[in-house]
């Protein structure tokens, strides 16, 4: 399926109100708050997977990015961070990920993760601001199994579960040579 991303506008209410998900906080989410957030609130940026295939643009999925700050404590479980000092370690928050369930099993969560991952290290590369981790929160057993499929880990046990990537190897392997 072709698929074209784009970050959110008003212009784009048309195709928010048929997205399916069996999750109804993502639902909720893209309906309500996605363009107040985007555009009036500045909380979360939300960027959508649109499906133009059928001749109709079909919203196929979609993922939000904000700003995020992860307590020391809290990152205990990923032990390349023991270094760091112990104040809070800045992020972006992978907010939100959602795939229409009519596209469900068709590898656009994989898409719209490394979506997300690309344009967060591309942000930390040539942006203004520097920060550490890529960071969620877990609805699920199955969101779990997922992200930790790219190196996420679990920081606690307990749903939502919030769970970090260390950026820096990822950043070290694609650093401009001295």
């Amino acid at each position: 399926m072709p698929l074209r991303i784009e970050s959110i506008c008003r212009t784009h209410r048309a195709l928010l109100s048929d997205f399916q998900n069996p999750h109804a906080s993502l639902v909720e989410y893209l309906k309500r708050y996605a363009v107040r957030h985007a555009e009036k609130d500045l909380l979360a940026r939300t960027y959508l997977a649109i499906d133009d295939d059928a001749g109709t643009p079909q919203l196929a999925g979609y993922f939000s990015l904000a700003t995020v700050s992860v307590e020391r404590g809290a990152a205990a479980r990923l032990p390349a961070l023991d270094r760091l000092p112990r104040f809070p370690i800045p992020g972006v928050l992978l907010a939100r990920l959602a795939v229409d369930s009519r596209v469900h099993g068709q590898g656009l969560g994989r898409y719209l993760f490394e979506e997300a991952l690309g344009l967060t290290l591309q942000l930390a590369q040539t942006g203004p601001v520097a920060f550490r981790l890529l960071v969620t929160d877990a609805l699920d057993t199955a969101a779990v199994r997922f992200y930790e499929h790219f190196g996420l880990a679990p920081l606690e046990e307990n749903f939502p579960c919030r769970m970090a990537l260390d950026l820096f190897p990822l950043l070290v392997g694609v650093a401009q040579p001295r």
